[in-house]
């Protein structure tokens, strides 16, 4: 076995700590050996397996699990806890993994399920096999695309690697900071954290769930000099923030979505050092951030690309003027090393380009100095408490129910959230926000469920066929289900 991180950090600096949980500490040698024993627990009952899925929510189990599987070079699926049975079946069943690491089984028709678990054995065989080699796949999460159909985003160790080195680079990471990590496990903004800590040699302390109360009186004691935040967390925390700010924290990574001027200027009041970002499952996390040095001037701004990351926005022909201007909007295409090269089971094949430009779907612009403005996520996409929504996802799902004739799902603004979806319906006989509801159970997460439904008489449509969602944000809001 060869290239293992953990292995490297627990040789070179073994008392650096590594993890921390609650009142507990892992130093990077303490955290080798519980991860040994996990892998010695799971080698014989993984024997010929190439790729487990974990199901669960943030606790250490699953950070040493994780480990575990990656010294034994074995892939991991993370599966997000907030999915139906439906869903998680899915995705499993397209990754070919019948696999499932989890002390909260499922409904699952073909695979076999394994609680968390370690052996009293020290170590385990280490054998020849290779692990964290740059063309290996690390992990699988699943991202949904325009046309509502989940697609598998295999990432590379070399993915993961390139995104680690380029933040570091961008917050001046040292083995001296800790990562906050209260975001899922089962996201990428969760697990890169996992990766910087292997990587970097820096130190993480995990939490079960947010809680702003929690997190403040942690950071007033300066135990994090960094912490991965969406807009909603960062809202909460807000209050519980002294005016000075926290002794220790040096940044607030900010992802999952848009975030309004007025509260980053209120984050500038009390001495929050906000940098926006903008990244995807897809780019292994960040890959455009804001230089800290730039915060204030460029407020809005989601940054300039990260080390090895390239950048450029392609503008209909019909948008551009004779000559191009900065400031036009258009798609944003990425190209890079933290970038994967394709999904699983080639699907979504036309968001590469012949030079590997990757079509992120995004609207933006950059400005005269080639800082990126995100104007829109994914078109359609829309974000609501860091949790992605796809509006076609949604759409086919109420298409099911017999009163539907045809649907709509929109995102608009929510103070609490940052977006929510919003339906709006063509229906052929009555019909209740309940019954409509109630068919969606089972059918999709509740995170995704419309939070209030409009009926229509028809559609607003181009000339193709296309629905012009943009008409139906500006409505006036009549009609509502109740």
């Amino acid at each position: 076995m060869t290239g293992s991180w953990l292995q490297r950090q627990a040789q070179l600096h073994p008392e650096r700590p590594a993890f921390y949980w609650q009142n507990k500490s892992w130093s990077f040698a303490a955290l080798q050996a519980e991860v040994y024993q996990y892998a010695a627990y799971y080698q014989p009952l993984l024997q010929g397996v190439g790729r487990v899925a974990i199901f669960s929510d943030n606790k250490p189990e699953m950070v040493f699990t994780i480990l575990a599987l990656w010294e034994m070079g074995i892939e991991v699926q993370c599966l997000n806890t907030r999915l139906t049975n439906k869903e998680l079946t899915f995705q499993l069943q397209d990754a070919g993994c019948s696999l499932v690491i989890t002390d909260s089984p499922f409904e699952l028709a073909d695979g076999r399920f394994l609680s968390f678990g370690k052996s009293e054995e020290a170590s385990f065989p280490i054998g020849d096999h290779q692990v964290y080699q740059p063309a290996q796949i690390a992990s699988v999460m699943y991202t949904s695309g325009t046309t509502g159909h989940p697609k598998g985003v295999p990432q590379t160790f070399g993915n993961h690697q390139a995104s680690a080195e380029a933040t570091q680079q961008n917050l001046t990471i040292s083995v001296a900071d800790c990562w906050l990590c209260a975001v899922p496990l089962y996201h990428i903004s969760g697990l890169s954290i996992v990766l910087r800590m292997l990587h970097l040699g820096i130190s993480m302390r995990l939490y079960s769930r947010f809680d702003p109360n929690e997190m403040a009186a942690d950071l007033l004691k300066g135990a994090g000099t960094v912490v991965s935040l969406v807009s909603k967390m960062l809202r909460d925390i807000l209050p519980c923030v002294p005016h000075e700010g926290f002794p220790a924290l040096r940044y607030i990574l900010l992802g999952g979505g848009p975030i309004d001027r007025g509260l980053l200027e209120h984050c500038q009041h009390k001495q929050l050092s906000v940098i926006q970002s903008y990244g995807m499952t897809e780019t292994c996390s960040q890959v455009v951030a804001l230089p800290p040095e730039n915060a204030s001037a460029k407020l809005g701004s989601s940054g300039i690309p990260l080390r090895n990351v390239q950048l450029k926005i392609v503008v209909p022909q019909q948008m551009l003027d004779s000559a191009q201007q900065a400031e036009a909007v258009g798609e944003i295409y990425l190209k890079g090393p933290a970038i994967v090269s394709s999904y699983l089971n080639g699907r979504g094949q036309e968001q590469w380009d012949q030079k590997g430009w990757f079509a992120t779907g995004d609207l933006g612009y950059l400005d005269e100095e080639g800082y990126l403005y995100v104007v829109s996520r994914s078109s359609d996409l829309i974000i609501s408490g860091g949790e992605n929504i796809y509006p076609a996802e949604v759409e086919q799902a109420l298409q099911q129910h017999p009163a539907i004739i045809e649907a709509a799902v929109v995102g608009q603004d929510n103070t609490q959230w940052g977006q929510e979806a919003v339906a709006f319906v063509v229906v052929d006989q009555a019909v209740s926000k309940q019954a409509l509801l109630d068919s969606l159970e089972d059918t999709i997460a509740h995170y995704k469920f419309p939070r209030r439904f409009f009926q229509i008489d028809a559609l607003p449509r181009t000339a193709s066929g296309k629905v012009i969602k943009r008409r139906l944000l500006s409505e006036e809001r009549v009609n509502e289900i109740e």
